[in-house]
């Protein structure tokens, strides 16, 4: 049996009642999952107006092609990554687009299947790919790895005080046996965290590990990079991220394109040139309601900040 392909989005209106600027516009969802943000981003466009969704993961292009099926051109959806946002929308002739959105991290489609790995609640296989055509998976990372990389991706993507006898008892393992499940890893873990919260100890090696594999932190500051090129002056660029990694970079790099100079701050004249090209339309990051988060306690952590491409900027 098919499991149909479900996931609440965050913040939907709010994204879509900033984002959407121009009505007959062009806008991305570069991580377009099952639709929700699309669908109230379609419903503030005109005729005239056209969405474009793209995701790593086949499932979710094929459950938005379903959502989507009676919307004709106004709607297109492209199975890619958005770090090659340009060249995807090239490939359809678009040149430049209105807006753009990330929603950053693992859909609840993707944490509710056991057989895409990404749970530390349910047994599968220990696979996590957002993009099922990766040959690496959680597998090779976890039984391949050297214990030097091990542990600096339980510390640097899973900020995880608990790396170094983690990895010791992961090394002893793999020796013994490889780790092939989600199951053997948290059997694993909690020998080792003892009377520490289990659950957080999961959610912060499964988190460090699916980082891994999907190269998502390389991925956030290439595709960040890559969105400007194709924003149209006055065009808005959103980001929901999920934790602090994540919200760090989207913080930095919004925070460098708005101040533009780059000069050391004792320099008494600025000698770079290099000018401000967006405006930061979220001075703070806006969070879930109450009600949200009870409602879907998945967007407790959800951060979004949104810029605004300055209409005389030609970076």
């Amino acid at each position: 049996m098919v499991r149909p392909y479900t996931h609440q989005p965050v913040l939907c209106q709010t994204v879509a009642a900033l984002l959407v600027h121009n009505p007959s516009g062009i806008y991305v969802d570069g991580t377009v999952g099952g639709g929700g943000h699309a669908a109230a981003i379609l419903e503030r466009l005109d005729p005239v107006g056209r969405l474009i969704g793209i995701d790593k993961d086949t499932e979710a292009v094929g459950a938005a092609q379903q959502r989507f099926s009676r919307e004709g051109t106004q709607v297109t959806l492209l199975q890619g990554d958005f770090r090659d946002i340009q060249s995807l929308l090239n490939g359809i002739g678009v040149e430049a687009v209105d807006g753009v959105l990330f929603d950053l991290g693992v859909s609840s489609y993707q944490i509710d299947t056991p057989e895409r790995g990404f749970s530390y609640l349910a047994d599968g296989p220990l696979d996590m790919r957002m993009d099922r055509s990766f040959p690496v998976t959680a597998r090779e990372v976890v039984n391949q790895s050297t214990p030097a990389v091990l542990e600096r991706i339980l510390i640097d993507y899973g900020e995880e005080r608990l790396a170094r006898p983690l990895v010791r008892a992961i090394v002893r393992e793999r020796q013994r046996e490889a780790l092939t499940t989600t199951g053997q890893l948290v059997r694993l873990i909690r020998a080792v965290v003892g009377h520490r919260p289990l659950y957080k100890t999961c959610a912060r090696v499964f988190q460090a590990l699916r980082i891994a594999v999907n190269d998502e932190l390389d991925g956030l500051r290439l595709g960040l990079a890559a969105v400007l090129p194709v924003l149209r002056p006055g065009g808005r660029f959103g980001v929901i991220s999920y934790h602090s990694l994540e919200d760090r970079l989207v913080k930095h790099w919004f925070a460098q394109l708005s101040r533009g100079c780059t000069c050391p701050p004792d320099f008494p004249l600025c000698v770079c040139n290099q000018r401000p090209v967006v405006i930061v339309l979220t001075k703070h990051p806006i969070r879930p309601t109450a009600d949200e988060t009870r409602q879907n306690p998945r967007a407790r952590s959800a951060k979004l900040r949104m810029v605004e491409r300055l209409p005389t900027s030609t970076g």
